[in-house]
Order: structure tokens, then sequence, then C-alpha cells
């Protein structure tokens, strides 16, 4: 929160009768680089995409009735002459990998325009006892709905992404592009698929060719991030066994688009789950390939000195041991400094295979709790798990590991030390590998490898003097050109290409997500128009405030709430304090005479607050004294997580006049978590002050320049 603490005076009371004229810089519109300003033809009107404040903080939407738009890792598409948002909906208080934390579902909004957005509800009932089993807080989820269209068919066809099976897809059709999707068979694809509940296959997206030829690109976690395009059948719900790699690394978030006949790949580069990322491209002609990039990287294992040397590449396994069930992989390892890090660690994977490894990594990653030695074990489809170890590991030292799987039981000894016993039934057979992070450079050296089976025979040995014949090293990968190191504070979602009487539009989109806290609820979104130079290439991202473009819209005045009193939409962030003795306080000014039936106030919950979230209305005097004329108490378990209104609604209408002052109190004594506030400091508002208290409403500090986000309703 801005800190206005000098600007601050003490108030005797809630009601004092000054009411401030807030001056704030208006946001300012800029046009995106280019051949000149928008120009709007027939069926087109010129619009402004906000994604910031004038101090550069993202924003919220707000659909149509007030409320934060709620969709979030999805896609804008357009069919007919409507635009369409598709997203994950996290208000009902989904946190990943939170045993407990319901599932929301996935959701839409429609809008004539790009401006203005309507909630369509969900897409199908996700409340169920099977999809909460499928994509609760006790998995690792269900995300990044795509809806494309079927011209042949005349349904409309989502792809879901979840964990639940090998193939890691659910698709459903529908005659309808916002309801009533009906899940089909599950999708069979040509990538050798995963154990089932394994992290195989992630984000996706389905791209429709120019010839109605549908496409699926989507992440391969087996191989460490690359980025797969399958071609599908004429029902676009499933492959059809044509398929390319892109052999990229450490990628997500895959969307296609075409222009002037080369076909454009972008993606999250590096992958950082809820976190902002990069953004990058490579091209091809054709969607099956081949992918080009802005450079071939070399080989991530090499032999030198005697020793097999690592950089990168993600991971690497024996040729052999595909059916090795019980045995000891025993290695002499030294982590050295990674490229992206002042850290260094070495992985090692027992019992790999198509489903994936166990990968344990060694070294001194600063993990809060484990700084200076620890082992991080990943083990497909759960979480990572991070254990303290009882020795310095020291960058450029070497290790004689041993790691024996037996059944179901793991044990790990570091120069012959017990340092961990885990018992986990994920996989029971598969080869012995090497794991480096290919995004963050990680490195090491190996030496002198054997496996032994239970019964002491050798199953492999290797000093690396005939070089690397006995492993199936990671390919060569290509490097793609970032156009953006931030994706604008978060992570690429989607490009929507716009046809328009002054050529195509190609609306990047962005998810500004919280950063990986746990109410992402209110990650907020970022649109900007790519622009490109006159080779093709793709210029950078410039993460603008605003920008002025041309899009075809629907006839019509779009549809917009009728509120008597209102503090705005623009400008608006969200933040959660209200806990305890902190309250805070909106006043507001009658604009007119009339009767007055409810006031609203933008809030969301945070962190599980275990008391109620209280709403007054007090009506303030030119004295300084306040009386409370309403009051309404919402239990906790009512209120979003996403920035909704709470609403108080007067049991009789109030009579007011014109000029009539009133403060909309909000306050809670939850001692844990918090309810929030959209607020904004760019915002003006000429009818009152934003207030706050931390004596629990016995004094009130002024926050100048200030707006909470308020309605009401007179009539």
């Amino acid at each position: 929160m801005r800190n206005t603490a000098r600007f601050r005076r003490q108030l005797a009371g809630i009601g004092l009768p000054l009411i401030l004229a807030l001056s704030a810089a208006q946001t300012t519109y800029a046009a995106p680089a280019g051949e000149g300003k928008p120009h709007a033809g027939p069926g087109e009107k010129t619009v402004t995409l906000v994604n910031q404040d004038t101090d550069g903080n993202p924003t919220i939407r707000f659909d149509v009735n007030g409320n934060a738009i709620d969709a979030h890792d999805g896609q804008i598409q357009r069919f007919g002459d409507t635009y369409y948002l598709y997203g994950t909906s996290y208000g009902c208080g989904y946190e990943w990998n939170t045993p407990g934390a319901p599932f929301c579902g996935f959701v839409s909004y429609s809008s004539p325009d790009l401006v203005h957005w309507t909630p369509r509800g969900p897409l199908f009932d996700a409340s169920s006892k099977t999809w909460q089993k499928r994509c609760d807080g006790g998995t690792y989820g269900c995300y990044r709905p795509h809806v494309v269209f079927n011209k042949k068919t005349r349904k409309y066809v989502l792809w879901i992404n979840s964990y639940d099976t090998g193939v890691g897809y659910h698709v459903f059709t529908s005659d309808h592009p916002t309801r009533g999707f009906e899940e089909v068979a599950v999708p069979d694809l040509a990538a050798p698929e995963g154990a089932p509940g394994g992290v195989n296959y992630g984000d996706h997206q389905v791209f429709v060719d120019h010839d109605g030829v549908a496409y699926l690109a989507f992440t391969d976690w087996i191989r460490g991030g690359d980025i797969i395009i399958e071609r599908l059948d004429d029902t676009y719900t499933t492959g059809t066994g044509h398929w390319t790699r892109t052999n990229l690394r450490s990628t997500e978030a895959p969307t296609i688009f075409e222009r002037g006949g080369t076909y454009y790949l972008t993606y999250s580069d590096p992958n950082r789950g809820y976190m902002t990322t990069g953004t990058g491209y490579v091209t091809a002609p054709t969607p099956l390939g081949p992918w080009s990039g802005s450079s071939a990287s070399r080989d991530a294992w090499s032999v030198s000195d005697g020793m097999m040397n690592i950089e990168g590449g993600g991971v690497g396994l024996s040729r052999e041991g595909e059916e090795w069930r019980d045995y000891s992989f025993e290695a002499k390892v030294t982590p050295r400094r990674a490229v992206g890090g002042d850290y260094a660690q070495v992985g090692l994977a027992v019992r790999g295979s198509a489903a994936g490894s166990y990968q344990w990594l060694i070294g001194n990653y600063p993990h809060q709790g484990a700084v200076g030695g620890n082992l991080t074990k990943l083990v497909p489809g759960k979480p990572a798990a991070i254990v303290k170890l009882p020795m310095a590991i020291t960058t450029g030292q070497s290790y004689d590991v041993k790691i024996t799987v037996e059944g179901s039981r793991i044990e790990t000894r570091i120069d012959g030390q017990l340092v961990d016993t885990t018992v986990d039934t994920t996989s029971d057979h598969g080869r012995v590998g090497f794991r480096e992070s290919q995004s963050d450079g990680e490195r090491a050296s190996i030496d002198d490898v054997t496996v032994t089976g239970a019964d002491g025979t050798v199953l492999l040995s290797d000093d690396f003097s005939g070089g690397l014949t006995k492993w199936d090293r990671p390919e060569s990968t290509i490097t793609g050109t970032n156009i953006t190191t931030t994706s604008c504070g978060g992570q690429p979602a989607d490009v929507l290409p716009l046809k328009t009487s002054s050529g195509t539009v190609y609306l990047y989109q962005s998810d500004v997500w919280m950063n990986a806290k746990a109410n992402e609820a209110l990650a907020k979104h970022y649109w900007q128009p790519l622009e490109f130079n006159g080779d093709g290439s793709i210029r950078p991202i410039e993460c603008g405030r605003s920008y002025g473009l041309t899009v075809p819209v629907r006839p019509g005045n779009p549809q917009k709430r009728s509120s008597q009193l209102e503090t705005g939409d623009a400008g608006y962030r969200t933040h959660w304090d209200v806990a305890g003795g902190l309250a805070r306080a909106q006043e507001i000014t009658m604009p007119d005479a009339g009767r007055l039936r409810a006031v609203r106030f933008t809030t969301f919950q945070s962190g599980h607050p275990n008391a109620p979230l209280v709403l007054d209305l007090r009506r303030t005097r030119t004295d300084g004294t306040g009386t409370t004329v309403a009051s309404v108490e919402i239990p906790a378990d009512k209120v979003s997580w996403a920035a909704r209104w709470a609403e108080l609604k007067l049991d009789r209408p109030l009579q007011v006049r014109a000029g009539d002052r009133f403060a909309l109190v909000v306050r809670s004594a939850t001692t844990q978590g918090a309810f929030g506030i959209a607020y904004s400091d760019t915002t003006p508002y000429g009818g009152g002050r934003a207030l706050i208290s931390r004596d629990g409403g016995e004094k009130w500090t002024e926050e100048p320049g200030r707006v909470l986000h308020v309605e009401a309703d007179v009539s």
C-alpha cells in the first residue's frame, strides 16, 4: 500500500463535514506502435484496453455487474460477433497443492467489444464428487480451458488439462459456447502416456488452421518441458498419430497462431507455476514443423578429463534397464555452480520410464529451513519434498551417492551415511540417470557409475572412458526468442488473431499471477496487441498501461449496470488487512433525493478468516458524530476469494436528500487471515474520503487521494 502517513490527520469521528475533491492523474492511453492511429471501419470500434493504473500497478477488470473477472489460465475466442473469455475460477477458495481446498470449475464471460464482460457461469457442473476428486487441492489440479468451434460437426469443443489420467486431458463438446459441455472419451495422443496421476503432460492450446484442421500444442513434462504438437481428428476430440516435437526445454503454456504463411509458437520461458516469467517464441512453415528458434544449443552432456560433465538438458537415462526393479545406483557426483543462481545441485534419477522417474536433487539450493545442504525429492504427480541433510553440500566438492530401491522403499546414502528413507509405490521399475535444470543452467560432473542388482549382479558400470555410449542423453534443443522476460507481471496465456479492415490484430494475453500466494483468485489480466518487424519477427512487448485498438464489434450498445451512486471502476487494485482492530471505511454523498435501498462494498477473503465480515452504514453529521442506520454480518464462508460485492440491504428503504453523507464501514474480529478491499489511488471521487482505523473504530485516519470500490442503490 502506498505510504500516505505524512498527509494523514486524526479525526474525532467518522463523519466530519469535509468532503475531499480528490485529484489524480488521468490514465493515459498509448496507441500500439505500428502504422499509425487505430482506424475503425464499418462494424468496428476503437476500444481502450486498460492493464494498469498511472503508477504502473496491475488493475482489476470488472464485469458488467461490478465484480472482478474470475477466469484465469484460459483464453479469449471470438465466435460469430461475440467475444468469449474462458478460464479457471478460483473464487470458491481453490489453492494449489492444499488438501481440502475445493475445485471451483471452469467459467466463461461474453463481450461485444472486449471491454464490457458479462459472466455466463460454469461450462459444466464441477461440484460433483467425480470432479472434486479429479481436481481439488489434494490433487495437482485442473487448468487451462480452451474452446474451439468445429464447423463440420457444429460443436464447440473444450479441452482441459488434468493430472488424473496418463494422457493428461479431458475433452467435452456442446451445442453452445458457454454451457452444457459434456465429456466425451478420454483423448488418445501418440506421445507415450505416463502413469495415471502423474505430472506427464501440462498446459495446452487447441489451434484451428485456416483449412479447418485442428492441432493440439501441449507441454511434455516427461521430457523436461518440451512442447509437442499433434494433429487432431475431424471431431477435434482426439489425436491422429501425426505429431512432432519442438525440442524446447523448461517451457509451458504454448499458443500457435499463423501470420503471412508463418506459424508462431509462443510459450512461457522458463516455466514458472503462478510466477512472473518470460514469453518466448519459435516459428515453422507448418504446424508440424520443423520448428526453429534463434539458435540450437550444444549437447548438455559431454565427456572430458575422464568424467561426464552436464550443463542443463533435463533428464537423461541409461540405455539399459527398462525392466530393472530392485537395485542400487551409485555414482561419484560433483555439483557445480549453476549459471542461473548462486547454488549447486545434482539430480539423480531412478526407476525412470515413459511415466517419469524419481528424481533426487542433492545440493545447497537456499530452501527455507534447509539452507546449506538439502535433498529435494521429485515424485511423479506429487509436490516436491525438501529434506534438510545432516551435512553441508559444498559447491565443487565430490560426494559418493548411493540410492537403493527395493519394493516400495527408497534409501539414500551420501558418503556412506543414510540421509533419507522414502516409501512410495508410484513406480516399481525403470532405468537410472541424471537431471540438471535447463532453464537454471545447473551443472555437475559425474564419475564411476555402478548399478548393482539385489542379487549382487552388476547391471551397469561406467567410468566414461568409452564416452556416452551407454546413455540416452538429453536431445539437442532449440532456443527461441524472448519478447519479454516478465510477461508483464505474469505468465503468457494466449494470442488471439482478429481480422480488421486495416489488417489482423494479434492480441497477446497474460495472467498476472499473485506470485504463488495463496489467493490466486486475485490474479489480473494483461492484454496487448503484438507488433511485428518487416522480417516477421515479433517486437519486444512494451507492458504498457493501456492500448487503443480497433476491433470488430457486435452492433448495439454494451450492457452496463445502473447504479445511482458509484465510485467508478477504473484503476482499482486489491489489498487485504481488515482483521482484528483494523477497519476501513469509505464516505459517500447522496447525489439526489430518494430512497436508499442497498450499499455494496468490494471485498474478498484471504487466509481463511475465523470471524464474519461486518458492514455498517453510518449517517454522518457536521459535528463529527455518526449514527449506525444499518448493519449486516456476513459469515466468512459466504465471502468469495475473488473481489466481489458484499451487500448491505436495508430492511426498509431509507429516505435521503441530495448531499446527505454516509460512511460504509468494513470490519471483522477475525484473528486469522483477513478480508480485502479494492482501492484506487489514481481515480478521483469527490463524494468522500477513504478512512482507516487501527483501534477498532475509535479513531479514524484519512488516506488522501484514495477511494474504495463502493456503490449504492437510490431510487
